[in-house]
């Protein structure tokens, strides 16, 4: 898991998470199961560097991913020549599940239903927004969401006035900002890791660029954007794929668990 690097502040939710489950598991199972956490600092080559080694060093029972889907990606493929399950949280690229791999699992929605849930809110708004922009990292990921939200909103009836693409880890997003504000832009919507999109949300501002509504999906996932941005931070919407306020069985439980254990409100991916 990425306990390093630029998936830290959504693997330690999941990490958590993990720790809870295995917690809960072993008060009533009669073989303890243990938990062993490797940090690969977000990086997919350490990733697989990793599983490799704990293949031949623990002959693991399962092997239980972080966030990031270029991460499970490269996870996959490991996981399926060693034949050990993978379980994926915080993965929502849909093109690895349709290679075939056997031992992959993920319980969390995928760019489909990300793209279709996000145009299905829009269409509520009286009145709805009509002018779209992307800015989609160069990722196997970036290309197929950016590439689904196009397609929902031209089947839709919205104008997708620009799509841009930017390097995972950019500093300077000036120039796909003011091509968004240029085309009278009033959505946009976006995947960036946590470090990007609160670079990305500090430099909207600074570019006196605020959409009527902002989609980061991944990036506001986490605590340290609010801690970071403060008000700026406010109004812009994700997809986390969970929530402390569901009222699903078992949801309170894990609330009130991960308040006695880590002192601190569950946040979107512990569940």
């Amino acid at each position: 898991m990425g306990i390093t690097g630029r998936y830290a502040a959504l693997v330690e939710q999941v990490k958590n998470g993990y720790e809870l489950a295995f917690s809960d598991l072993n008060k009533t199972s009669k073989i303890q199961l243990q938990l062993k956490q490797l940090d690969d600092a977000s990086d997919a080559t350490q990733t697989v560097q990793l599983m490799e080694s704990l293949n031949s060093s623990d002959n693991p029972i399962a092997l239980l991913g972080g966030a990031g889907s270029d991460l499970h990606a490269a996870a996959a493929a490991v996981a399926d020549k060693n034949k050990t399950p993978y379980l994926g949280i915080a993965f929502a690229l849909l093109s690895v599940h349709q290679q075939g791999f056997k031992y992959l699992f993920s319980p969390f929605p995928k760019s489909p239903q990300i793209a279709v849930t996000t145009f299905d809110m829009f269409d509520t708004l009286s009145p709805k927004p009509s002018k779209v922009a992307t800015f989609h990292e160069k990722t196997d990921w970036g290309a197929e969401l950016s590439g689904l939200w196009k397609q929902e909103a031209q089947k839709r009836g919205y104008e997708v006035v620009t799509d841009e693409e930017y390097t995972p880890g950019a500093t300077d997003y000036s120039s796909l900002i003011l091509k968004a504000k240029g085309a009278n832009a009033d959505v946009l919507l976006s995947l960036p890791t946590p470090p990007d999109g609160i670079a990305l949300q500090k430099q909207l501002k600074e570019l006196d660029y605020l959409p009527k509504m902002t989609v980061f999906i991944r990036a506001a996932d986490s605590l340290i954007w609010g801690q970071n941005l403060g008000k700026d931070g406010d109004y812009v919407l994700n997809a986390p794929g969970w929530s402390p306020q569901l009222k699903f069985p078992g949801v309170s439980q894990v609330v009130d668990e991960h308040q006695a254990a880590y002192n601190k409100s569950a946040e979107a991916l512990v569940g």
